[in-house]
């Protein structure tokens, strides 16, 4: 009877903690977009018309999904910089080595979980010069009623530095996110 007891109270436990988690969603459709600066006028490959790409924002714990969509001309892969992908190898993002490519007009969802991880990272594409414009922040928090290993701040405001070169002339930019 006192092990039914104790099994019941872990079954309790273990269903607490996954209570907790939650799915993210995200679709990101890469494709061309056109931006000008310095007076010049180029065409990137970039995510959801935006550059850098849409954050990520997620706790401790839950669990990641994003349908990636690709438009471009190019092939690709995304890899989430900083997540150890301990069962999910194949969301890992490096081409020819965890997943095949995605081909241009196909689509591929990545599925993997957060835990064990906190702190502001990043996603990028893991294939060629697509690096230089398919990427963005990954901020993973402490799961609900964690504490911060600090004070909690007042106010976060993630930035993304970055350099785009055109006419083969470095341009270095900030963005906030």
């Amino acid at each position: 009877m006192a092990q039914l007891l104790w099994l019941a109270l872990g079954v309790l436990l273990l269903a607490s903690s996954v209570a907790d988690a939650a799915t993210a969603n995200y679709t990101f459709t890469v494709q061309s977009m056109k931006i000008n600066q310095l007076c010049n006028s180029t065409d990137i490959i970039a995510v959801n018309g935006q550059l850098p790409g849409p954050t990520i924002d997620v706790f401790e714990g839950d669990e990641v999904v994003v349908d990636v969509i690709n438009a471009s001309p190019y092939n690709l892969t995304i890899h989430w910089h900083g997540i150890l992908q301990k069962l999910t190898p194949w969301a890992d993002g490096p081409s020819m080595v965890t997943q095949c490519p995605i081909q241009p007009n196909g689509t591929y969802t990545y599925r993997f979980n957060v835990t064990g991880h906190e702190g502001t990272l990043w996603w990028h594409a893991h294939s060629s010069f697509l690096r230089a414009t398919v990427y963005g922040p990954l901020i993973i928090r402490p799961r609900n009623g964690t504490a911060y290993p600090f004070p909690a701040p007042d106010q976060e405001v993630p930035v993304v530095l970055g350099i785009i070169i055109i006419n083969h002339q470095q341009i270095p930019f900030l963005s906030i996110v």
